[in-house]
């Protein structure tokens, strides 16, 4: 297996692993510096993906990890795919001076909740809260 850093020119790629197919801002996505999508690959095929966004700080730390989305293709969940991103995710952040990364997901996803635990990832508080805020766009 290997995992690579996508960029611009590996629409085709993002596109065959999306479960909802292609989108206009993939170029625009897979061009940000601060947006980092890696794409693990067997032979030539695309089997998992992590999309993470660096988030810019005003205290503490520069920046952080967001990590967006992960998904690996069914076949191969369970066979290391998703770690192996998420050491290329660590990799990649070490070497860019981030710290620390942060991941949201469902208590009812245990797939999810097994992987950040098997990663050594700290649930802090078990009452947050996540909110969405909804804009109307004229």
């Amino acid at each position: 297996m290997i995992v690579r850093r996508l960029g611009p020119g590996d629409e085709p790629v993002v596109e065959r692993l999306a479960e909802q197919g292609s989108s206009p801002r993939l170029p625009d996505l897979l061009a940000g510096e601060r947006t980092i999508v890696l794409a693990a690959f067997e032979r030539d095929e695309p089997i998992g993906f992590v999309l993470a966004y660096e988030l810019l700080r005003r205290h503490g730390d520069a920046s952080h990890l967001f990590v967006y989305e992960v998904g690996v293709a069914a076949g191969w969940r369970r066979r290391g795919v998703a770690t192996a991103l998420f050491g290329e995710l660590e990799r990649l952040a070490r070497s860019r001076g981030i710290r620390r990364a942060f991941v949201l997901t469902n208590a009812a996803n245990e797939p999810a909740m097994r992987l950040y635990d098997s990663l050594g990832g700290v649930r802090p508080n078990d009452d947050d809260v996540l909110w969405e805020l909804e804009y109307r766009v004229d």
